[in-house]
């Protein structure tokens, strides 16, 4: 989720249309509001558009699927009480739970999958996220044209309360990929009423999960997650309210936290100095890696290995970790991420098997002569680079530090363009930028949420690299081995290894968040892939 970053790294007064809130019992009013902080804006709550951690939070808060990672971060059934597999692992029927209601008392029926499932799959939709569905009967022609019927995807309603799902090739991720947003139902007589305002402010938005989104005018900066008293589950929600709003300055979050007015803050490296010793500093891993993008169409020069390379081993993860990002970051070595999966070969941490020893390292006089090389190669004497990043503070100090130390390389001259999340998210996915600081958080606990993004054909490869070797390996897991859970991970191992080898993407640091978190606030699900955090079973005394 992205998803990351997806972060990395990382919701007034509207009322959602035909919606009510949920009269407080006499239990549910000792539980106070908990007061919460994202780093970036909320961008949409439209399921299928989805792209960034701040978007998926609000979406799992205000949505739920066929399943729901639990509070072992594991898939449990949620919308659904039942699935029956048939032999061939091709055909999976779905029973819902009787009496499901969206938010405004409307029934949440099969047919709602179906139609939110149609809507990501259309190309007229956009979705980022709609490549997940590869695998689903139909949903690869259905995204790239060659099918526009999108009744041929592999998802039918038969009877309201069963859903039928077919396959057209095994898709061991299933039932982690089914908890994301995108698969989520949507209300087709809902998106008909508000039409292309669907996910762009409160009120036009339905929740089918544990709370409703208020005070969202699409552009503001707080919002509120209030109990959804219409939610099939409502009686494990025990807190009221989410207050939430965007706080980029680590020092504007420290001191409102200190005020008591927070309930979480993320610190900065001298924060985490000063508060590593207190009860309420807590480091909450996550499998998310930030890296360096390089785009080779806007760029040629970045087509060339060695320059890829050279950029790569000119930076000292070890200083961008413990110095400049200190509490926050750990060295990385592999674009998958770290806390993701076990390797079935080894029994390893997946990341910590694969990495290939020196590929993604720091190296200053190779990376000089690399740099020289390539420069020849390609026929420059000198490049100038432009480095497109956010607007936050870590975002600033990582960018600055980055820019130091690639203009260690004779030739180089590195300028920092630094721009809302948003904004900086528009502008990889529009591929105008030199080099950016990207970021990818696991949706699922499997090294394809990383691996599938750098695929030549993937939406998701904005830097346009492109490797046959990488490509091939991808297909394999998907097809001739995917039965087989060693081969595929063997074939896995093979595209991060040639991406690790040829710097695709060169890898920065695996990302935590140091925080000081309020005691009193319990329940709160952090979850190392998908969505951050679930506030489902919160509450604060």
């Amino acid at each position: 989720m992205n998803k990351v970053v997806k972060t990395s790294a990382l919701l007034s007064t509207a009322l959602i249309l035909g919606s009510a809130l949920a009269p407080l019992s006499a239990g549910a009013a000792t539980y106070k509001t908990i007061n919460w902080m994202e780093t970036a804006d909320l961008g949409t709550a439209d399921p299928s558009k989805a792209t960034a951690s701040v978007d998926f939070d609000a979406l799992q808060a205000t949505g739920d699927g066929l399943y729901r990672n639990g509070k072992d971060n594991k898939p449990e059934l949620a919308l659904a009480e039942s699935v029956q597999k048939s032999d061939d692992g091709l055909t999976y029927t779905f029973k819902l739970r009787s009496g499901l209601k969206w938010a405004n008392g409307d029934p949440i029926t099969a047919q709602d999958f179906v139609y939110g499932w149609q809507r990501t799959n259309d190309p007229k939709t956009a979705s980022q996220y709609a490549y997940l569905f590869s695998g689903i009967k139909n949903a690869d022609a259905i995204q790239s044209g060659k099918d526009k019927n999108l009744d041929d995807l592999g998802v039918k309603a038969l009877d309201d309360q069963t859903l039928e799902v077919t396959l057209e090739k095994p898709m061991p991720q299933l039932e982690s990929v089914l908890t994301m947003a995108p698969f989520y139902p949507q209300s087709k007589a809902f998106v008909d009423k508000v039409g292309s305002k669907y996910g762009t402010a409160a009120k036009y938005t339905l929740a089918s999960g544990p709370f409703v989104l208020k005070g969202w005018t699409g552009s503001n900066n707080k919002y509120s997650l209030v109990k959804n008293k219409n939610y099939w589950d409502a009686d494990a929600v025990k807190t009221p309210k989410v207050e939430i709003q965007t706080i980029k300055d680590q020092n504007t979050g420290y001191n409102l936290y200190k005020g008591n007015k927070l309930d979480l803050a993320y610190l900065s490296s001298d924060q985490v100095r000063a508060s590593q010793k207190r009860k309420d500093y807590k480091v909450i891993p996550m499998a998310s890696t930030f890296y360096l993008e390089f785009n080779e169409k806007k760029v040629p020069a970045l087509k060339n290995v060695k320059i890829r390379q050279a950029l790569s081993y000119a930076i000292d993860r070890k200083t961008l970790s413990n110095k400049v990002l200190k509490g926050n970051a750990t060295p990385a070595t592999t674009l998958t991420a770290k806390n993701l999966a076990k390797d079935p070969n080894t029994g390893k941490d997946f990341a910590e098997s694969v990495a290939v020893k020196g590929a993604i390292s720091y190296n200053k006089s190779k990376a000089k002569k690399l740099f020289a090389e390539g420069l020849k190669e390609v026929g420059k004497k000198k490049l100038s680079l432009q480095l497109l990043t956010d607007d936050t503070d870590k975002a600033k100090n990582t960018a600055q530090f980055l820019q130091s130390q690639l203009e260690n390389l004779s030739g180089l001259n590195v300028d920092i363009k630094q721009v809302p999340f948003k904004q900086r998210l528009a502008f990889s996915q529009d591929k105008k930028f030199e080099l950016v600081i990207s970021a990818w958080g696991a949706d699922y606990g499997d090294p394809s949420t990383f691996l599938d993004l750098y695929t030549s054909d993937s939406s998701f490869n904005n830097g346009s690299w492109a490797n046959a070797d990488y490509d091939a390996a991808e297909k394999a897991a998907k097809t001739t081995d995917v039965n087989d859970e060693n081969k595929r991970y063997d074939d896995y191992k093979t595209a991060e290894q040639t991406i690790e080898k040829e710097v695709g993407v060169a890898p920065l640091y695996y990302q935590s968040y140091a925080t000081l978190y309020r005691q009193s606030v319990k329940g709160v699900v952090s979850n190392p892939t998908g969505a951050p955090f679930d506030w489902k079973w919160a509450y604060k005394k």
